[in-house]
């Protein structure tokens, strides 16, 4: 609908829709519920717009009453686009037309109807502010501080997707026995070369579980897996066999005291077996 002026910027179809509607209020022998139903719907339609709001840092899609002044609208739109409303400068498009700049200099009081906005035109909020536009330009990646690790520390991880690949052949590691192949053999050599058998230890199998004491009884490779295991004989029943695994003996203890863990599971020092059903009242 084409936008007439009418005495103080005020659009003329604002105060068409105006008139509709109380005389819609007061028609109540000429109108059936449908109609005002209706009719409402038409007032709505005209008295909101959806339009793309569109910044450096935003994106979406809002709507918004053509009665609301150029200072309700940045006000509004300072949440959306994160630029405070006095650095605001407010251009229209249509698509990528310009339609013109929306500004309140010569009006306060001059509502966002006044300028001629459709639905799904472009409300584009740029900052005039340079020192703050630096600051909130979230896609300039080289204003945030990354960690970076060096290649051979990645390397020597065991807990990286590039070790899962090697470890099972997979992408630039699947020519066979690839190097890492071999270097699976020695997977956790270094943590089990730390490790003494007869030294009292304490397992932890994931953050938050209780640790499980015992007794170092076996560390070096196994048949079972490759890589280095240290075999532990658990001070409770709390464990999976009795040192043996697939009919190879390793270790002999109880049945259920016996378990094998990697060597990164495991702190050795000065764990004395707990009385768990010890108490200190039991004696003074």
């Amino acid at each position: 609908m084409p936008i007439l002026q009418l005495g103080k910027d005020v659009p003329l179809n604002l105060i068409f829709i105006q008139k509709i509607a109380c005389f819609a209020a007061r028609s109540t022998h000429y109108y059936s519920y449908i109609s005002k139903n209706k009719l409402f719907n038409l007032v709505f339609k005209m008295s909101v717009v959806t339009v793309f709001v569109e910044s450096n840092n935003a994106s979406s899609e809002r709507r918004f009453q053509k009665s609301l002044t150029i200072d309700e609208l940045k006000m509004r739109l300072e949440p959306i686009v994160g630029i405070p409303s006095v650095d605001q400068r407010i251009t229209l498009l249509r698509g990528t037309a310009l339609i013109c700049e929306i500004s309140n200099a010569d009006d306060p009081s001059r509502m966002l109807g006044f300028y001629p906005v459709e639905d799904y035109m472009v409300l584009n909020v740029a900052n005039t502010n340079p020192s703050i536009a630096a600051r909130l330009n979230f896609n300039d990646e080289s204003q945030v501080e990354k960690f970076v690790m060096d290649d051979d520390e990645y390397d020597k991880r065991n807990d990286t997707v590039r070790a899962f690949k090697r470890r099972h052949n997979m992408g630039r590691f699947a020519d066979g026995k690839s190097a890492m192949s071999i270097d699976e053999e020695d997977e956790f050599k270094e943590d089990a070369a730390k490790i003494a058998v007869g030294s009292r230890c304490e397992v932890t199998m994931a953050a938050g579980d209780l640790g499980r004491r015992g007794i170092v009884r076996f560390v070096g490779k196994t048949s079972f897996r490759p890589g280095f295991w240290v075999g532990i004989e658990y001070d409770e029943p709390v464990g999976k066999n009795d040192g043996s695994m697939d009919g190879v003996v390793y270790f002999k203890c109880a049945a259920e005291h016996g378990s094998f863990v990697r060597p990164d599971k495991i702190v050795t020092g000065d764990f004395p077996e707990e009385d768990l059903f010890g108490s200190d009242l039991e004696e003074m």
